[in-house]
């Protein structure tokens, strides 16, 4: 446990759209659940973890992080604080901090709740047929503030430094969402006080180089992207919705005219792999689109995603480049949405270091000799 002098961080965050974390009543939240915000926090660390070629293992699964217990008895004292002794004894780059089988989370998270019930209107969006595209939303959300406490639960800078998941919080208000329900528009943060991203950037940047996912999501196959109103008016409440609909039609069109003749078709198609599903089987989506929030006093939409290296759904006619370029064209043909603002790491080979450093700065709006905030 940490020295009781040693100061604890503390991260106070303001919600610009309703945020989620789910709770012990499935489909309820009755307040902001710490359960929710580690899961949120895992699945991004993972992402960046990944994108420097390190390696993840999942919490449960086939290839899940466990600790091998025996041969954790044999390492001495030292070893025992040794990432690398440890990642032998068959932990990864995320579970040393997030926890696994046999392996305890390294810190606890506290969560002073100051929100409060939101209630949002179902949505109803004009497909152009008889059957419009329908939302709904039978229960509360949250909004207001809430101040989240990094305790540390070892002294050993080694294993872990909270300041990591101070810039990791950083990084999540900048680019993506916090909490579950991402894909319903939910989770933009911002903090009050701009957090230093330097030890997240020293961290990612000491891992060891093992292994490059294209298939799961991370760096090298993930893209960021903002849009406003080319009327420079606030977005309605609908517009994701819109936008979120219009992005299904205009991929479905377009996998109609370039498919192959091989797959007329497929068992999945394109449009319900990038823009998930619900029927025949619930499938999540890889793109995801925040409600209007204000940046900077302009009332944006957030959109961030990611699509795999290599998919049976990409072909000659329609690759993973001629999708994201159709999405990007249709961001900018109809709404104000500058080359600026789609980010990406385009590169024939996207896992070449001094690439991955680059743009893990840019991300982490890391100048040299600076950080965020400082």
């Amino acid at each position: 446990m940490p020295n009781s002098s040693e100061k604890v961080p503390q991260i106070t965050l303001n919600t610009l759209t309703p945020i989620w974390t789910g709770g012990p009543q499935a489909g309820f939240v009755d307040r902001i659940h710490e359960t929710g915000i580690i899961g949120s926090l895992r699945w991004w660390f993972e992402v960046l973890v990944r994108g420097v070629g390190g390696k993840v293992l999942s919490p449960n699964g086939e290839k899940c992080a466990i600790l091998d217990l025996e041969k954790y008895k044999e390492l001495t004292t030292q070893q025992k604080n040794d990432p690398e002794q440890l990642k032998e004894c068959g932990l990864c780059d995320v579970s040393l901090i997030f926890g696994a089988t046999n392996w305890k989370r390294k810190f606890r998270l506290e969560i002073e709740d100051h929100t409060s019930d939101i209630h949002l209107s179902n949505i109803s969006v004009n497909t152009g047929s008889d059957k419009p595209a329908e939302w709904f939303f039978k229960n509360h959300a949250r909004e207001g503030n809430l101040t989240l406490k990094i305790i540390p639960l070892t002294r050993d800078r080694n294993l872990f430094d909270p300041a990591i998941i101070a810039g990791l919080v950083q990084f999540i208000s900048d680019w993506g969402g916090l909490g579950a329900r991402n894909q319903m528009g939910f989770g933009i943060v911002r903090p009050l006080q701009a957090l230093d991203t330097r030890p997240l950037f020293d961290y990612l940047m000491n891992i060891d180089e093992c292994t490059y996912n294209r298939q799961l999501p991370s760096l090298g196959n993930m893209f960021f992207a903002r849009i406003t109103s080319k009327e420079k008016k606030n977005f309605a409440a609908e517009t994701t919705f819109v936008l979120k609909h219009a992005l299904r039609k205009t991929i479905e069109v377009q996998e109609k005219k370039t498919a192959e003749p091989h797959t007329k078709n497929p068992d999945i198609p394109l449009s319900r792999f990038v823009m998930g599903a619900i029927k025949p089987e619930k499938s999540a989506a890889k793109i995801y689109l925040s409600r209007p929030f204000e940046k900077e006093g302009t009332n944006t939409i957030r959109l961030w995603g990611w699509l795999p290296g290599e998919s049976g759904h990409f072909n000659s006619r329609l690759s993973r480049e001629g999708l994201l370029d159709l999405i990007y064209q249709h961001l900018r043909n109809n709404y104000s949405a500058s080359p600026d603002d789609w980010i990406e790491l385009k590169h024939s080979d996207a896992h070449q270091p001094d690439r991955q450093r680059r743009f893990l700065k840019l991300l982490l709006d890391i100048e040299e000799g600076n950080a965020h905030g400082t």
